[in-house]
């Protein structure tokens, strides 16, 4: 079972996860909705790295002081996780508005042995938000959406911009407890 981890607070408190609500113009759900977290190891299954919240903020040096805070969580087993990994991932989503993946066929009239122009160039690697149905997803059932390999996504999804998963649905959340909790709750002989 995955195991993830959301920075800022030290506990779980259900008042942190508000059911997804869709935001206008936006490739991410309505501020105070959702609930984001990173997992917590930095390899996937496959062995590539996982670039998260903490390694971001390191990086960005955003908010560095809020990594002292942090606890883990799961998902249920029943939970539907919507894994996005490549940008062809986003195609069949729900939208808010119409969108279509730019690739390199929009380079395609340029004559054999010529370079595209500034503009064409310009054009093709333009921001091209993707602006995702949450609640849509939300109500086809899914719980929560996964990105991997944030960096393919930046002129898509933007401003997401580490790999995390994002839960639409609070109710599958389940806090880790950490180690000395559990010594706590231990029988005294």
């Amino acid at each position: 079972m995955i195991t993830y981890i959301h920075y800022g607070a030290e506990v779980y408190n259900s008042s942190l996860a508000v059911p997804v609500r869709n935001a206008e113009k936006s490739s991410k759900p309505a501020d105070g909705t959702g609930f984001w977290g990173s997992r917590e190891s930095t390899t996937y299954e496959n062995g590539r790295i996982s670039y998260g919240w903490k390694e971001w903020c390191r990086d960005t040096k955003y908010r560095v002081e809020k990594l002292k805070r942090s606890f883990r969580f799961r998902l249920s087993d029943s939970a539907k996780i919507l894994l996005i990994e490549k940008p062809e991932d986003l195609v069949p989503l729900p939208k808010l508005a119409p969108w279509m993946l730019k690739d390199m066929s929009a380079l395609k009239d340029i004559p054999a042995g010529e370079f595209p122009t500034m503009e064409q160039l310009r054009e093709f690697y333009s921001p091209n938000p993707c602006y995702p149905d949450f609640e849509q997803l939300l109500a086809d059932g899914v719980d929560a959406v996964e990105l991997q390999n944030s960096h393919l996504f930046s002129r898509y999804l933007v401003t997401w911009d580490y790999d995390c998963i994002l839960v639409l649905n609070p109710d599958v959340i389940i806090p880790v407890m950490k180690d000395m909790d559990h010594a706590l709750m231990k029988p005294v002989k």
